[in-house]
Order: C-alpha cells, then sequence, then structure tokens
C-alpha cells in the first residue's frame, strides 16, 4: 500500500507535464512554419469600392423649452384673484392673478387731478385749449382775458408796466344788473316773498324799472332804535343806474302793492371781477380802456419778455413732470393685472388669494414647450466641423422610432477644458417639438460633409508609419505597405484621393495582427511594427 501511494505521488506530475508539453508543440506547429516549408499567413482583405461618403458630428444634451418666463410682482399688494393652475395652456397677454393696492388707485386719480388743473390755468393764460398749452411756444407771452362780460371800471396797467404774480390788472362789473339790498320794518317783511316783483323808481329820472326779490333774511338786524330785515332785489339796469344812487321800491303782493317808505340804495352791480396777473412780466400791449364794454374771454392785456418766457418754461415743465409721475402710477396700476408674457403652460403657481406680495416675488411660472432648445458640448476635435446654420436630426430614447429636425443656433467661442480636452457648447433649436418634453436626453446628429461616388475603404485598413498614411495592398498572396491620401474619415471609413484605384483589396486584420512578418515584405520587430492611424472625427449614419 506505501508502494502504490508513492507511485501515484510520483507518476501524477510526470503525466500533467507530458501532457503540457505536446499541447505546446501541437500550438507551435499551428503558428511557426514547419521545418519542411513555411506556411502562409492568412489576411483579412477589403475591396477598394466607390460609394457615397459621409460625416457627421455627434452629441447628447437635454432638451429645455427657449422660452421660459418666471412671473415676477412688480408691485406690492394683496392677491386678489388667481386665474390659472398647474398644467394650464395660456396664451400671451392673458391675466394670470390680478393684485390689490388701493393706495396706486388714490394716487393716480390725485395726480390727473393736479394735471388738469394746471392745463386749465396755463389755458387760461395763453387763450388756447388746455391739450396744447404744452405745444406753445414759450416766448408768444401771456393773455390776460376777462373772465365775465362787462365794462372795464379800473385799469391799473399800461404798456411797459412791470407785474408780478397778484398785481391787479383791472377791475370789470357786469352793469347789465344791479343789485338793491332793502332794509324792511316786521310788518313790511311779513308780505314780502322771494320772486315778487318790484316797482324800481329813480328820484332823478322819469320812469321806473321792475326787479324781483331774489333773497330774504328774517333774521331781524339792529338799525337805530329799532330792528330792520335784509331783502336783495336784483333788476335790469336801463343804463344810468349806478351804485350808491337812491331808489324807491314799491313790492307788488298779493294784498296789492306795498311801498316802502324808505329810500334804498344801489348796493352794487350784479357782476364784479377784479383781474390779477397770475405771472411775472412786462406789459407789451393793453387792448382796453377804462369803461371799455367787453365780453368773457376778451383779452385786456399781453404780457412778455423773459420773466414770463420763464414763468410759461416752469409751468409747462410742471405739467410734463407731473404727466411723467401719473404714467409711471397707471404703469405700476396697469401691472397690478399680472399678465402672461408669453403663450404656454403653466410650470407652477405659487400664491393663493388674499397673500400678500412684494417686487420681485415669483408668482408663476410658463414655459412654451412649442419650441425647444438642446444645449450640448463638444469637443475641440468636433466643434471645428460645426457651424451655426446647419441641420442636425434629433432622436430620444422615450420614443424610439421617431426623429426630429433641427438647426445649430450659437457655437460657443470659448471651450472649457475637462480631461485635458476643451470641450465646447452647440445650441440648437428643434423643430416641430409634438410629443417631446422638457428635460429628455435627446441624441443629436449633425452632417458637416457629404460626397457622392468616391473611393472608399475600411477605416481599419489605415495606419500611420514614419510619418506616412499608409495601407497594404495584398498582391498576389503578400501585403504590400503604399502611401495614400486621405479625404473625408469617418468611424467606419476612409476616403482615398491618391494611392489607390477602384477593385484593389487592402488588408484590415491577419492571424496575429500582422506582428509576425516575412522580413522579405519589410516586416520588422514587434517594436517598429507600423501604428495604426488615429481616427478623425466624426461619425457616419
Amino acid at each position: 500500500m506505501r508502494l502504490v501511494g508513492f507511485l501515484r505521488r510520483s507518476l501524477v506530475p510526470v503525466l500533467i507535464a507530458a501532457v503540457l508539453l505536446q499541447g505546446g508543440r501541437w500550438v507551435l506547429g499551428q503558428v511557426l512554419p514547419s521545418p519542411q516549408g513555411r506556411q502562409e499567413p492568412v489576411f483579412a482583405t477589403a475591396e477598394v469600392r466607390r460609394g457615397p461618403m459621409r460625416v457627421a458630428v455627434e452629441g447628447v444634451g437635454h432638451l429645455q423649452p427657449i422660452f421660459l418666463s418666471n412671473l415676477e410682482v412688480a408691485v406690492e399688494g394683496f392677491v386678489e384673484q388667481v386665474f390659472v393652475e398647474r398644467g394650464q395652456m395660456v396664451e400671451a397677454g392673458q391675466i394670470v392673478v390680478t393684485l390689490r393696492n388701493d393706495q396706486i388707485g388714490y394716487e393716480v386719480t390725485d395726480l390727473e387731478f393736479q394735471i388738469e388743473r394746471l392745463r386749465l390755468e396755463l389755458a387760461r393764460l395763453l387763450g388756447v385749449p388746455p391739450d396744447r398749452v404744452t405745444q406753445v411756444e414759450p416766448g408768444t407771452g401771456i393773455t390776460i382775458a376777462a373772465p365775465i362780460a362787462g365794462r372795464v371800471a379800473e385799469l391799473h396797467v399800461e404798456r411797459g408796466s412791470s407785474v408780478s404774480a397778484g398785481t391787479a390788472i383791472a377791475r370789470l362789473v357786469d352793469d347789465s344788473r344791479v343789485v338793491i339790498v332793502a332794509e324792511l320794518v316786521a310788518y313790511e317783511v311779513e308780505r314780502v316773498e322771494v320772486g315778487q316783483e318790484v316797482e324800481i323808481r329813480s328820484p332823478e329820472f322819469d320812469g321806473y324799472g321792475l326787479g324781483r326779490v331774489t333773497m330774504l333774511d328774517r333774521t331781524p338786524i339792529p338799525s337805530g332804535a329799532h330792528f330792520v330785515f335784509l331783502a336783495e332785489v336784483e333788476a335790469d339796469n336801463p343804463g344810468l343806474w349806478q351804485p350808491g344812487q337812491k331808489m324807491n321800491l314799491t313790492f307788488l303782493t298779493r294784498e296789492g302793492r306795498l311801498a316802502v317808505i324808505r329810500e334804498q340804495r344801489i348796493d352794487r352791480f350784479r357782476g364784479e371781477a377784479v383781474v390779477r396777473s397770475l405771472a411775472q412780466g412786462a406789459v407789451e400791449r393793453t387792448l382796453v380802456r377804462q369803461w371799455t364794454r367787453v365780453e368773457a374771454g376778451a383779452t385786456l392785456v399781453i404780457l412778455g419778455g423773459e420773466a414770463t418766457t420763464q414763468f410759461i418754461q416752469a409751468r409747462q415743465l410742471d405739467i410734463r413732470q407731473k404727466e411723467l409721475e401719473l404714467a409711471r402710477k397707471q404703469d405700476i396700476r396697469e401691472k397690478l393685472m399680472v399678465r402672461a408674457p408669453i403663450s404656454g403652460t403653466v410650470e407652477w403657481v405659487h400664491v393663493t388669494v388674499g397673500a400678500r406680495v412684494q417686487p420681485g416675488w415669483g408668482i408663476a411660472s410658463i414655459f412654451d414647450q412649442r419650441r425647444m432648445h438642446l444645449h450640448m458640448m463638444i469637443d475641440e476635435i468636433d466643434v471645428i466641423h460645426v457651424r451655426e446654420g446647419i441641420e442636425a436630426e434629433i432622436t430620444v430614447e422615450a420614443l424610439p422610432g421617431r426623429s426630429w429636425k433641427a438647426q445649430v443656433l450659437r457655437v460657443d467661442m470659448q471651450g472649457k477644458t475637462e480631461d485635458g480636452m476643451a470641450q465646447y457648447g452647440v445650441m440648437m433649436e428643434v423643430h416641430d417639438t409634438a410629443g417631446l418634453k422638457p428635460g429628455m436626453t435627446a441624441h443629436a446628429i449633425m452632417p458637416v460633409a457629404e460626397k457622392e461616388d468616391v473611393l472608399l475603404i475600411p477605416i481599419e485598413a489605415v495606419f500611420e508609419h514614419d510619418g506616412q498614411t499608409m495601407v497594404e495592398v495584398l498582391d498576389r498572396g503578400e501585403p504590400t505597405a503604399v502611401a495614400v491620401t486621405l479625404g473625408l474619415v469617418n468611424d467606419r471609413f476612409a476616403e482615398i484621393l491618391e494611392g489607390l484605384t477602384e477593385g484593389q483589396r487592402v488588408v484590415t486584420g491577419g492571424p496575429m495582427d500582422r506582428l509576425e512578418r516575412d522580413p522579405a515584405a519589410g516586416a520588422g520587430t514587434e517594436d517598429d511594427a507600423p501604428v495604426p492611424l488615429p481616427l478623425l472625427p466624426g461619425g457616419v449614419r
């Protein structure tokens, strides 16, 4: 038993060594030439043929809407109404949210009143309609007009006079009617009523006029040893009556004629106005004289000079400043209605009714998925082939079997280095985005060169040796190195410009990748074997 175990332990390694030796001989016999003769190597080849050549640059990025608008509040206020919700389609200009700010409304109304008042005042001075006051040349002067119809009872200025704001220019009276303030005793006032007719006679002139009671005050007023009551009587002026003249009154009452024993006096003309200058300046012209009768609106005096010009300029500037402030306030009021700046889909809404918001707060976001862009990074080798305006084809993994057209909009002028190679951003717009959603990963193919009917060989056949681009042509079973000139190159084929003819066969590979080569064919050692040519940029469809 000990002997058997010993034999087993001794023979097993010997048998294993014998098997390995025999296998090694078989392998070497397949690779090395046999002693009787050299075994011919087998090469993979391809025919030089003609065909179309297309080179394209590819990239991957994420789809994003071209127009994405974050709606921000421009004014302070409270959210009054919200008209949209997440996922809703809206049109440009559609109201999304309305705010309430009462203070803005008050300020707008106040400014409108101020501007109207300033325009009316300046229009009265310039003698033009209110809507034209800011168009008048300041050097045209200021017109001072009669506020009422009547006579010029007093004229306080003459040509060349200097006036300031508030200076009295003239006093006008409407002498077409007179007012008599009658003092009645108790038994008289009891029979008098507003609206009664009154005969008015002057002790100095023949005839009489008719007046009417326009006011009656039954409050007793002390007058000497007794009380009196006041009644106003208005009457047309025949042309000779003047304030201060004595008159006799007879009231035509329901009970009959009531003659007032005491004489009364004409208190005043019915209308009277003191005309004052509202501006500084010098009197250039006076168009009336004292006791001249004028109509309402007639020009009395024209002011001019540097002071007047500056006054008009200042008033016009005040109006323009107020109008600018009004426009700003109106713009703020308009912004209380937050409108969609673009047509698209509401991505989110961040406000609720009653919430108080401040300027700059985001309240909603809208994107337009009908127009999308795709941004991708292209390395420095490929980007030289990409230019603005070229067409591209887009595909997405989520929708297999479909493609979309796109166009390059922008190629970055400056790249960013990543892993030792510069990367450049390329932006393109995708057309007809039906079915696509923002954020999808998209693959873009951009054809950059295309030729028809050119000589083609597989890219595997090309290598570089001693600085030259080479291929091996198989001639009568023997590979021969040939220098070639390449045209377009993609990841499958290379265009041959010079060095080969159609129908030749080029070596694309061999059993030992051509590391073992016949010295007669120019093969060297493994250290100086031909180096495969690096692929040029691009991919092919």
